[in-house]
């Protein structure tokens, strides 16, 4: 695996990287929360033109009709399986949480290049630009960052968020991860709930366990991939939950 030694390179990467987190850092604003109904929910998503596959902990499923699965990008939020499908016996993670997985538009970057930029973007994330990109409503002094750590190619952060658009069913302080996933930045949450708030030790198990899962299915480029999941033909029986 290839690594830069070339701190021009490096930066060059940290900007690409900024342009892709300028769409997608905003994800965690949920509007509203609706017990949702389905007649499926799979655990795993194939997004990004088949080049990154999505799932999540066990007891996540897909849901489907908040997340936006066609095209070069994706959006893609999931919750309990037993939640979504309105069926206890589902399944559901030992944890209440909600995730959500942002897949950026294709690098100039190779995979396994990347370890340099997400060294700045932690430095990055430090200071008021880099805590305005991650905040809801773009203001630094909305964000407090706890730590930031570097756990493999991977990038996690937990942090609070209180700015003026959250959504009071949900808690203010979450985790996030970014990592690149052939050659795309894929910024990942996991989102818990205001009245069952994760312990430091769930939320940063979960995070782990989420970039496992995204790690171990999706195989590297040029390997066959499945083909992508299409968005449900059935009426949208959700409300959009993250605008």
């Amino acid at each position: 695996m290839s690594t830069w030694t070339s701190s021009r390179s490096a930066s060059a990467a940290t900007a690409a990287f900024l342009l892709v987190l300028a769409g997608c850092m905003q994800a965690p604003g949920v509007a509203r929360l609706n017990l949702p109904f389905a007649d499926e929910a799979p655990d795993t998503v194939t997004v990004a033109r088949r080049s990154v596959v999505i799932g999540g902990p066990p007891g996540y499923c897909i849901d489907r009709g908040g997340s936006r699965l066609k095209g070069d990008t994706a959006f893609v939020l999931l919750g309990s399986c037993a939640s979504i499908l309105q069926d206890l016996g589902a399944g559901a993670p030992p944890v209440p949480a909600l995730l959500t997985a942002s897949v950026g538009a294709a690098g100039p970057q190779a995979p396994g290049t990347t370890a340099a930029a997400l060294d700045q973007l932690a430095l990055y994330f430090e200071t008021p630009a880099g805590r305005a990109t991650l905040a809801r409503d773009g203001v630094a002094d909305a964000v407090e960052i706890f730590s930031t750590s570097r756990e493999g190619d991977a990038l996690i952060i937990h942090l609070r968020d209180a700015s003026e658009t959250g959504n009071p069913g949900l808690d203010d302080v979450y985790w996030r991860a970014l990592l690149d996933v052939n050659g795309r930045l894929v910024t990942i949450s996991v989102v818990s709930f205001a009245d069952r708030p994760l312990s430091g030790g769930e939320g940063l198990e979960t995070i782990r366990a989420f970039v496992d899962r995204i790690r171990r299915e999706t195989p590297a480029t040029g390997a066959p991939a499945r083909a992508d999941v299409a968005e449900n033909p059935r009426k949208n029986l959700f409300r959009t939950l993250f605008r």
